[in-house]
């Protein structure tokens, strides 16, 4: 194993002998962006390299990285590879905690849960009357079987506390008993896997409240940004386990601070739901996603399941329920339907949309009764990936930008109000909206010229200066342009033919639902400016939040909900863009400015 000792953090972490930085920089230790699963390509993995010795700059690092930082040691993390047992390097400024949206102006209804607890009083065997105790206690409270775990304590729980215990079952099968006087309520736990986050809701199960939430950034994303980039790792290179294991280990590293910021038990987590796209749906669950690497992108599972916390190894009660909702379609998730019944989209008389910007954006639409669904593949770049210097949502990311007339900035405003580090979605809308307004950036995409418009000094194209920061200058590049436009294009053209398979122009939509973390920090007139939204007037636009995650609460604490989403699930229909003979024609006249 090789040591690397890492400044300023003053951590070392042990990767492989032969394994590039990226294994250090992809740590829980360390927090550098990676947007391209280390193939290269994002340049954001940068390194200064101290001791030791390193493998020399290959022709990748050296089309990323300009010659004078090469010069002085910075190095790529994914391509530059140590050849001594210890080596240290030094990272930039590390980023701070992500800004994830967990709440939502949503609520989940009231509880109807599937988790019981009920003080139960059992006859002490006598001579006449020598029942074992299992049959003694699934005769007073019901169920065809008693879990292993649960005999063994049984015993001696019914003999300590004069045969009155707690029993706890789910779905009517008892999974827990205890002594009649413990005073826990019972816990669960909703959780909405999204491709770059993972947010987990705590709830008091019997009266349906809301105790605490936590969030963190999905484990998956040191194997690529993207879902098409896991899946190809999933089906071709054999890293199906591993990816279901790193969505185990950020959902257990959730439960373990849920539990002990609220000092309760695991065990007394009994019930779960999990809500995610189709391609986190089977990945979590350790089944094979082959039939989403290509057409027709048949899911293999398209049912609501519910299995034993034990056999996904989530830190809970090991006999607890961990309930599935069932996912749509090949790239529509069961985090669709969650947020179509969140919204109570399908019970609305008039034409509404909802749609949930992201990796993965899905969109829906409900007119004369019927519900249609769609996503489109409109990658990373609206949450700051894959943009030169874009970021994720964190502390000193740039939110908010006003360009004004002349093409020159004005106001920044950065998360936290620390000095300028990048810039993150939001912020990325507003420039764009606003370059486009002031001319510097054409009705085609094309940067014009203007005194902060300049060779790009990474790499091919123009740039246009926009900051200067503790880390250097910050840019906005041709390159950039062109991955917001095909994002847009790619969510506009979802929008217009579901709008045209029904019938309908965006003038008639009464309401468009905006969902998720990026939608909540957007600038309503600067998304309708670029169109990133239908065009409708901007008092239709409603930001309902994280509603997928409300969706999965609806789930947990009312039973109810479950059999409601798997019958709504069943009566959805579902347009694929990537058969449609239109989609080609509609996309490409959605990639301009108009």
């Amino acid at each position: 194993m090789t040591k690397v000792f890492v400044e300023p953090i003053g951590v070392t972490v042990e990767i492989p002998d032969g394994e590039t930085l990226l294994a250090v920089v992809t740590s829980g230790a360390v927090d550098v962006p990676v947007d391209c699963a280390g193939r290269g390509t994002c340049g954001k993995c940068l390194v200064r390299t101290g001791a030791g010795s390193f493998s020399e700059p290959n022709e990748i690092e050296r089309g990323k990285v300009p010659a004078s930082k090469l010069a002085q040691g910075w190095r790529l993390a994914c391509q530059v590879t140590p050849l001594s047992e210890r080596v240290s390097i030094e990272v930039r400024a590390t980023q701070g905690r992500r800004q994830i949206l967990t709440t939502s102006r949503l609520h989940p209804g009231e509880p109807h849960p599937a988790v019981v607890r009920e003080v139960v009083a059992l006859e002490p065997p006598t001579l006449a009357d020598a029942r074992a105790d299992r049959e003694r206690l699934l005769a007073a409270v019901g169920g065809a079987d008693l879990p292993l775990g649960v005999l063994r304590q049984l015993p001696a729980t019914l003999r300590d506390g004069g045969y009155r215990v707690m029993v706890t079952r789910y779905e009517g099968r008892p999974v827990d008993v205890e002594p009649a006087d413990a005073a826990d309520p019972a816990y669960g736990v909703a959780v909405d896997v999204g491709t770059s986050k993972i947010i987990a809701y705590l709830f008091d199960l019997t009266s349906g409240r809301l105790i605490d939430q936590e969030a963190l950034e999905n484990p998956q994303m040191r194997f690529g940004e993207d879902v098409v980039t896991r899946l190809t790792q999933a089906i071709h290179d054999g890293r199906s386990d591993d990816l279901r294991r790193a969505a185990r280990g950020g959902i257990n590293e959730l439960l373990a601070t849920l539990c002990a910021r609220q000092t309760i038990a695991p065990r007394h987590l009994y019930d779960m739901t999990v809500v995610g796209n189709t391609a986190m749906h089977h990945l979590a669950l350790g089944i094979s996603a082959v039939g989403l690497g290509g057409a027709p992108f048949a899911p293999a599972l398209a049912a609501p399941v519910t299995l034993r916390a034990a056999e996904l190894g989530f830190a809970m009660n090991p006999e607890a329920g961990v309930h599935f909702p069932p996912p749509i379609a090949g790239f529509v998730g069961s985090d669709c339907l969650a947020v179509i019944a969140a919204t109570r989209l399908a019970e609305s008389a008039a034409p509404r949309l909802a749609i949930d910007i992201g990796t993965n954006t899905e969109i829906a639409l409900v007119h004369e009764g019927k519900v249609v669904v769609t996503s489109c593949a409109s990658g990373p770049a609206f949450e700051g990936y894959q943009i030169a210097c874009g970021l994720k949502a964190v502390e000193g990311a740039i939110e908010r930008v006003t360009i004004g007339p002349d093409g020159e900035p004005g106001e920044l405003r950065t998360i936290g109000g620390r000095e300028p580090l990048g810039i993150c979605g939001s912020g990325v809308v507003d420039l764009l909206a606003g370059l486009v307004a002031a001319g510097v950036v054409d009705a085609g995409g094309r940067l014009q010229p203007h005194p902060r418009v300049r060779a790009n000094g990474r790499g091919p194209g123009l740039e246009y200066l926009l900051a200067t920061g503790p880390q250097g200058e910050i840019v906005f590049t041709q390159h950039d342009v062109r991955s917001l436009q095909l994002a847009k294009a790619a969510i506009a053209s979802g929008a217009k033919l579901l709008l045209a398979n029904a019938g309908l122009e965006a003038a008639a939509l009464e309401q468009v639902l905006v969902a998720g973390a990026f939608g909540n920090e957007l600038d309503v007139d600067n998304a309708l400016a670029i169109g990133l939204l239908p065009a409708v007037p901007r008092e239709r636009v409603a930001f309902v939040g994280n509603a997928a995650g409300v969706g999965a609460q609806m789930a947990l604490i009312d039973i109810d909900e479950r059999r409601a989403m798997a019958a709504l699930a069943g009566g959805l229909a579902f347009l694929d863009l990537a058969t449609d003979r239109e989609f080609h024609e509609v996309f490409t006249g959605e990639l301009g400015f108009a």
